[in-house]
């Protein structure tokens, strides 16, 4: 498979979009992210739109577009599996957010009704943005503060997804990596360090809706 004109020029378009910002809490350009997603849509077999997608799958909650911006610029299919990236809680100037457990668990539910296409964007962005918290803790264990979930709603987050994407992918790469990222989380001391007696790591994150005390209210 070779590429064409079109990816080169989403490519600059998403270096304008995120040229000022960076990843959360640490100062590495944003665009690695979005670079890095596209490379493993490559990687699992996706076609141009899907590379594409991954390049500007952050568009729109990220860098003020829209779907018709995107749709004038790269064509239908490349819309709308961004927007099937988009959570739409984080798009400015839109309806105010439900908290932040609600809507994970909403976009959770909607997995099952998006086309393949969109699921192997989405598994790309999972799989890297696991990884790369994972390793940051590794690290600095108290980065998983930077994110209003802490280390609890994000290993639940991460690891409720890898079970709904590995029965819909069951082929991905990118499933598989998100799914090593989830059984490091599980695996780390910091988490076998606070485990409760007699209860495993699946137990534990498979009980996070049941420990409202740990929730994010109002993001």
């Amino acid at each position: 498979m070779t590429t064409s004109s079109r990816y080169g020029e989403a490519l600059n378009w998403a270096e304008q979009l995120h040229r000022h910002q960076s990843r959360h809490g640490k100062a590495v350009p944003f665009l690695s992210h979005v670079i890095s997603v596209s490379a493993l849509v490559w990687e699992d077999s996706g076609n141009e739109d899907q590379a594409i997608a991954g390049l500007l799958h952050d568009s729109i909650e990220d860098a003020g577009q829209s779907q018709a911006s995107i749709r004038e610029r790269f064509g239908d299919s490349v819309a709308t599996i961004v927007g099937d990236c988009t959570d739409p809680g984080k798009v400015p100037g839109g309806a105010a957010a439900a908290p932040w457990v609600e809507r994970k668990q909403c976009f959770i539910a909607t997995l099952p009704q998006l086309p393949d296409a969109s699921l192997l964007v989405i598994a790309a962005d999972k799989a890297h943005n696991s990884r790369d918290r994972f390793l940051d803790a590794v690290v600095d264990p108290t980065s998983w503060s930077r994110f209003p979930p802490g280390f609890d709603g994000s290993a639940w987050y991460f690891w409720s997804l890898h079970r709904q994407l590995q029965d819909l992918l069951p082929a991905s790469r990118s499933v598989k990596l998100l799914g090593d990222a989830v059984r490091d989380m599980l695996t780390c001391p910091q988490l076998l360090a606070r485990l409760p007696r007699r209860q495993d790591t699946e137990q534990w994150v498979a009980t996070y809706l049941e420990r409202p005390e740990t929730h994010p209210v109002g993001i």
